[in-house]
């Protein structure tokens, strides 16, 4: 996997997105689980669009993904100049200037949607930033992956009671930390609030790390042009109920902030995850009543 990635980075980014939309025709074509998965989630998340329409979506969706991946080399391979050189425009950058600008921390939450690696590489250059991830199960490639992102200037802490504990120690100073807001925690760690019509469960850490550090928050995200362009770096204010005390209607907003920055590009969002996997006591998973594996 390292020398695949390795390889993909020593292709321009056209040949490297032709690539990677070609492994999403093969997760198209046949019944894979990520065509399956997100299949399951646009039922949900658009009950009322024509069964073709959402077919298309589907597709797109696919091939979006297949880029993603296949662009892992090129953010991961190439050196920061060149990365950046990728970026085209950035849209509403003085939100992200004024809250540098501010005394108070910064939580930028970012959506799997575009290319987060490329936001990953342009908040590095601007600031010092300290980003939550999951780490790989393979040790081997998860100390390689995990380099290659720091080497952008990006402080990675893992999943655990340590990782948060940094986070929160890193807006208590008054800087930047990074936080994918639409991953599907365990359920002690979430509260079910709508997202897209569809009771989820959704992580309380953004609500917490905001009351308890008085924390500026951000949303954040890097959308891929067509035509091998490159990527646009776009900042939005999130629903204002972000900030309230209460967990259900902070959690209720950070949602709805997320379905803003979905409705900007839907095909480029990470539909392929489980995100209803959990649903209230006693509803079944919707992937397994789908049989999907």
């Amino acid at each position: 996997m390292i020398g695949l990635v390795r390889l993909l980075g020593l292709l321009p980014l056209g040949l490297t997105q032709r690539i990677g939309r070609g492994l999403g025709w093969l997760l198209w074509l046949r019944r894979t689980r990520s065509r399956e998965v997100a299949r399951v989630n646009l039922a949900l998340t658009a009950p009322d669009m024509d069964t073709a329409e959402r077919d298309q979506l589907l597709k797109k969706t696919l091939l979006h993904n297949g880029m993603t991946g296949a662009e892992m080399g090129v953010f991961w391979g190439k050196n920061t100049i060149d990365v950046l050189s990728l970026i085209r425009r950035v849209h509403n950058a003085k939100l992200l200037d004024d809250a540098l600008a501010d005394s108070r921390g910064v939580l930028i939450l970012a959506p799997h949607i575009g290319n987060w690696e490329q936001l990953n590489t342009y908040l590095s250059n601007r600031c010092q930033i300290t980003i939550m991830f999951k780490p790989a199960k393979n040790p081997q490639f998860d100390s390689w992956m995990r380099q290659r992102r720091q080497n952008t200037g990006a402080t990675l802490v893992p999943t655990t009671a340590g990782g948060v504990r940094a986070l929160f120690k890193t807006l208590q100073q008054g800087s930047v930390a990074g936080f994918l807001p639409d991953q599907e925690p365990e359920r002690r760690s979430g509260v079910i609030v709508p997202f897209m019509g569809v009771p989820t469960l959704t992580p309380r850490m953004p609500h917490e790390l905001l009351q308890r550090t008085g924390a500026l928050a951000l949303m954040a995200f890097a959308l891929r042009r067509p035509d091998a362009e490159g990527f646009d770096v776009h900042f939005l204010e999130p629903d204002a109920d972000i900030y309230s005390k209460d967990a259900n209607v902070a959690c209720t907003a950070l949602n709805r902030s997320v379905e803003q920055v979905v409705a900007m590009a839907p095909e480029q969002y990470q539909w392929t995850y489980k995100r209803f996997k959990r649903q209230p006591d006693g509803t079944p998973s919707p992937y397994k009543a789908a049989g999907v594996p």
